[in-house]
């Protein structure tokens, strides 16, 4: 009897503990949603209030006036209309949404002419804009065919369209027609012309005055000089496309070359081969004493 009485008293206490601790159960839940409640106030306070921070922001960005906010610093080929365009610089377009690096990349892949293209923001409603152009070193031209095709490379290879100012380049004839087209860079024999031409741009070989350099030779490249006289020369690693391939072996065949012409024969000569290294040897008009 003694342990039933027990066993109900604490039933009845496990019962009065778990009816003491429902308030509190509740008092915690109210707290949690109230807590649910102020955290989502606070974020949507902080988004609509960022939001509308940003539209006051947006309209400090609208061009009202082109030549005003708008900065375009160019070359003499590439007009500053071409770059409003582009970027969609008008009066009315905002600049808070002009995605200024999708416009460039697509400009730079565009126009090969440009070579490089910055983009500065003159916060809050302005922009400057520089456009580098690339300078020409030599037209091309296809071998047997006079027409100018108005295609010209620079040092780097590239190849654009430029017809004005160009006419005193010199000239490297490919193969066959149409040639490497403008946005694309050469390779092979053309990129060992190319590297020649640039090399004799400096003080050091600039005597040459190299008016043309002819592709269709399997094994060589045959120059022809401004006073007519033609040279056909090779080098190692002449069919390298990397930057620096061959420099030094070309550096010392035009060495080389350089001294034979200063010699008493240099003035007779009519072709000058320069194929081999170290090895210099011409064809002159009439014999040699």
């Amino acid at each position: 009897m003694r342990q039933n009485r027990k066993r109900k008293a604490f039933i009845k206490g496990r019962g009065t503990n778990i009816r003491r601790q429902e308030p509190a159960s509740a008092a915690r839940s109210a707290l949690a949603a109230i807590a649910t409640i102020l955290a989502v106030s606070i974020v949507a306070g902080v988004f609509f209030g960022f939001k509308h921070l940003h539209a006051i922001w947006a309209e400090q960005c609208v061009i009202t006036d082109v030549s005003r906010q708008v900065k375009i610093e160019t070359g003499s080929q590439v007009k500053p209309g071409i770059i409003l365009s582009g970027f969609g610089l008008t009066n009315g377009a905002n600049l808070a949404e002009i995605d200024f690096s999708a416009h460039r990349e697509e400009l730079l892949g565009r126009i090969p002419n440009i070579k490089a293209l910055s983009v500065r923001r003159l916060l809050p409603d302005g922009v400057s804009i520089v456009v580098t152009e690339r300078e020409p070193i030599a037209r091309l031209g296809i071998k047997n065919d006079k027409t100018p095709t108005g295609r010209v490379v620079d040092e780097e290879g590239v190849v654009f369209m430029r017809r004005v100012g160009t006419l005193s380049l010199p000239v490297i004839r490919e193969g066959r027609a149409p040639g490497t087209q403008a946005g694309k860079r050469l390779s092979g024999r053309a990129r060992a012309a190319l590297r020649l031409l640039a090399l004799c741009r400096e003080d050091e070989f600039s005597s040459f005055n190299i008016l043309e350099v002819d592709l269709s030779a399997h094994d060589s490249l045959m120059v022809v000089l401004s006073n007519y006289q033609r040279v056909r020369i090779a080098w190692d690693g002449m069919d390298d496309d990397s930057p620096y391939a061959g420099h030094d072996s070309l550096v010392r065949q035009l060495s080389e070359l350089q001294k034979a012409m200063k010699t008493g024969i240099g003035s007779r000569a009519v072709v000058w081969n320069a194929m081999l290294p170290g090895r210099i040897c011409a064809d002159t008009k009439e014999p040699i004493p």
